[in-house]
């Protein structure tokens, strides 16, 4: 019989099975940022747009009409549809005026499963 001794040959290192699951973590990391980092973008766009209203001279912002066209357009031209006019709340109350935006994004993550979040961002003006 063969007996393995103690003093043998030890492993040093990972196994290919070991990498093979190192690299399939990795994997779905990648995979997961490449899949939410557009849904933040598209928050993070949403929120320099209500910034840059705020400081548009042009904006009425006495007007609700007025507000939401100036909103749409900077919202077209960032490319962001998703946004729709039940998605914007405009209230005035003691000459400010707040502008809101609620809104909710899924998109496809791996097969059936989907990876979305719900979003609420609001800016206030004194005009």
């Amino acid at each position: 019989m063969n007996n393995i001794s103690s003093t043998g040959h030890r492993q040093k290192g990972l196994s290919f099975v070991g990498w093979m699951a190192v690299v399939a973590i990795f994997g779905l990391l990648i995979l997961s940022f490449f899949k939410v980092f557009p849904i933040y973008n598209e928050y993070f766009t949403i929120q320099s747009v209500l910034a840059g209203i705020t400081k548009d001279e042009k904006v009425d912002f006495k007007s609700k009409r007025a507000i939401w066209v100036s909103l749409e357009k900077r919202l077209a031209v960032n490319e962001i549809y998703s946004i729709k006019s039940e998605n914007v709340t405009i209230s005035r109350e003691d000459g400010k005026t707040t502008i809101t935006i609620s809104y909710r994004t899924q998109r496809p993550y791996i097969g059936n499963l989907f990876i979305g979040g719900n979003f609420t961002e609001s800016v206030v003006t004194d005009r």
